[in-house]
C-alpha cells in the first residue's frame, strides 16, 4: 500500500478508538451524540470516497462491481445524515417509524447485484450489461418486500412494535443472504479477489451483528447514539476504508471461467430465491393487511449467468 493509504488507515483506526474511548467515558449528552454522528458520517464519507478509484481504474463488469458497491456504501451514507439532521440539526430524537429506514434497507441491493456479476471470473461483455438488468430486479424485489412486509404497519395500520419486529426480520434475512453470496464467490475465488472478499465479508459480518445488536437494544430503549453499541458498528465503517484501499494496491485480475455448466448462475439463483422464500414467509403472516396480495410473481432466472 501507499503511504496515503496507510495514513487513511491509520486515521479511521483512530476513529474507531476514539469512538470506543468516547462510548466508555462519556455519559449519553449531546457531545457524545454528535461525535459519534459526525464520526460515523465521516467514516462512510471516506468509505464511498475510498471505492470510487477502484471504479476509475477498471473496466467492464469490475467497473461496475465497483460502482454497485460505491452506490451500496453512498446509500448507507445517505442513511446516515438523514439520522444525522434529526439528531445534529434537529436535537430531536430520531422518529420510529423513520422514513430512512428504507435507505438503509436498499444500500445492501447494488451490493447483491455486484455480486451477481463475479468480476473475479472471465465471462462475455454482455454480462456487464445484464448486470444493470440484475440490478434494477432485485432494486424491484427487495423494495416490493419492504413494502408488503413493513410500510402497512408504518402507514395503512400504524404499529410501533410490529413495524420494528418486521423490518428487523426483513433486514436480517437480507444481511444473511448477502453473507451467504459473499461466503460464495469468497470460496470460489483465488489470489487477490479472495482477500477482497474475505474483507468484504469480515466487514459486513461485523456490520450485520452490530446492527442487529443494536436494533436489539432500540427495541429494548438501552440504545442511544454513541453507546457502545455503537463501537463494532464504526468498526465496521472503518473497515470498508480499507477494502477499498486494498482493493486499489492489489489490483486483482479475473480468473478463467469454470467449465461446470450453470456455476456462474448460482449466487444469481441463490438471491433469487432467498427473496422468493422471504417473500413467501412474509404472505403468510402478514394476513391481516387487507388488499395485500397474496402470490409474488416470480423474478425471471437466467441459467449458466449470475
Amino acid at each position: 500500500m501507499t503511504k496515503r493509504s496507510h495514513i487513511c488507515i491509520l486515521i479511521a483506526s483512530g476513529l474507531v478508538v476514539a469512538q470506543s474511548i468516547a462510548s466508555l467515558v462519556l455519559r449519553k449528552t449531546f457531545a457524545l451524540t454528535v461525535f459519534s454522528d459526525l464520526t460515523q458520517c465521516a467514516l462512510l464519507l471516506c468509505g464511498t470516497l475510498s471505492l470510487l478509484p477502484n471504479v476509475a481504474v477498471t473496466r467492464g463488469r469490475t467497473r461496475l462491481f465497483w460502482a454497485l458497491m460505491t452506490l451500496g456504501v453512498a446509500f448507507w451514507l445517505a442513511y446516515q445524515l438523514l439520522w444525522t439532521y434529526f439528531e445534529v440539526i434537529l436535537r430531536r430524537d430520531v422518529p420510529n417509524p423513520f422514513v430512512g429506514d428504507v435507505v438503509l434497507f436498499l444500500h445492501i441491493v447494488p451490493m447483491m447485484a455486484a455480486l451477481a456479476l463475479q468480476p473475479h471470473v472471465e465471462q462475455d461483455d454482455r454480462t456487464a450489461r445484464l448486470g444493470s438488468l440484475d440490478f434494477a430486479l432485485l432494486l424491484i424485489w427487495w423494495l416490493y418486500l419492504y413494502l408488503f412486509a413493513v410500510i402497512p404497519w408504518q402507514y395503512a395500520h400504524t404499529n410501533e412494535t410490529t413495524y420494528e419486529h418486521a423490518l428487523n426480520v426483513l433486514y436480517l434475512t437480507e444481511k444473511m443472504v448477502f453473507l451467504a453470496g459473499l461466503a460464495l464467490v469468497w470460496t470460489r475465488s483465488k489470489g487477490a479477489w479472495r482477500t477482497v472478499y474475505a474483507h468484504w465479508f469480515g466487514a459486513s459480518l461485523v456490520y450485520a451483528l452490530s446492527s442487529y445488536v443494536a436494533n436489539w437494544g432500540i427495541e429494548r430503549h438501552t440504545y442511544y447514539t454513541g453507546s457502545f453499541y455503537d463501537v463494532p458498528l464504526v468498526a465496521s465503517m472503518a473497515w470498508v476504508i480499507g477494502v477499498g484501499l486494498l482493493a486499489l494496491d492489489l489490483s486483482p485480475k479475473q480468473m478463467p471461467a469454470p467449465l461446470s455448466p450453470g456455476h456462474g448462475g448460482t449466487v444469481h439463483n441463490l438471491f433469487r430465491r432467498s427473496a422468493s422464500r422471504t417473500g413467501s414467509k412474509f404472505s403468510s403472516t402478514e394476513s391481516s393487511v387487507k388488499s395485500v396480495p397474496s402470490k409474488l410473481p416470480s423474478l425471471t432466472t437466467r441459467e449458466g449467468y449470475s
